[in-house]
């Protein structure tokens, strides 16, 4: 085994963590609590689950940027260019995961306030939690127009290299593509097909994952 390619077992490492943070923080974790209509009672009363959504969000996004770092000198061999582009925008997703963490925090002491503050001033508070609330979800819509347009990048070069068996980078692309459409529609407040549509992207990353761990990249391209 090349060490190019224990390094590639790594990034297939950080692809199933990166997706199962993102699963466990978003799907069981914080969307019971951030749909529910009184988000800002439950919020405080699951300080602790909130807290370690917070944290599994930093680590996805760690290693989101982290994939992008190890994959840099592999990738650049190739196209320097997208290699560069694919590195910076891994990045800005990352410096969107801490906003939308921040934001998260400061929610839940909001809440917390809210607990304790006099009738006057709950609808007020309400307002602003609901605010900061729909502020959080624009930030994650751009975070994965970010991660679309840098996944995108990512299995073009790998199409094109074939450093991986060609039906993978397709498969994603296709995903790709899929959660582009989901995304543009929730910003006009409707859905293409909701979690079904973002499905095929989110097993294709699984699949990539174990790929890279079990099989890794193409020797003979990697020498080529």
């Amino acid at each position: 085994m090349t060490s190019t390619n224990k390094k590639v077992r790594i990034i297939g490492v950080l692809f199933l963590l990166q997706i199962t943070t993102a699963i466990v923080s978003y799907s069981v974790m914080l969307d019971p609590i951030l749909y529910d209509l009184n988000f800002i009672q439950l919020l405080a009363a699951n300080e602790v689950t909130v807290t370690v959504a917070m944290i599994l969000d930093l680590i996805c996004g760690l290693s989101v940027f982290g994939i992008a770092v190890l994959l840099f000198p592999i990738l650049k061999k190739y196209n320097e260019r997208i290699a560069l582009w694919y590195v910076g925008l891994r990045l800005n997703e990352l410096v969107t995961f801490v906003i939308g963490g921040v934001m998260l925090l400061t929610l839940l002491s909001l809440s917390k306030t809210y607990q304790e503050a006099d009738s006057s001033s709950l609808d007020s508070m309400a307002i602003l939690a609901k605010s900061l609330l729909r502020a959080r979800g624009n930030t994650q819509d751009i975070s994965l127009f970010i991660y679309c347009f840098g996944t995108l990048m990512f299995y073009y070069l790998l199409f094109q290299t074939k450093l991986i068996p060609r039906f993978i980078s397709v498969w994603g692309l296709i995903g790709v593509v899929l959660l582009f459409v989901e995304i543009t529609a929730n910003i006009f407040k409707t859905s293409a097909g909701g979690m079904m549509i973002m499905m095929p992207l989110g097993l294709n990353e699984i699949f990539l994952g174990f790929w890279l761990i079990f099989k890794g990249f193409d020797e003979q391209r990697l020498d080529a």
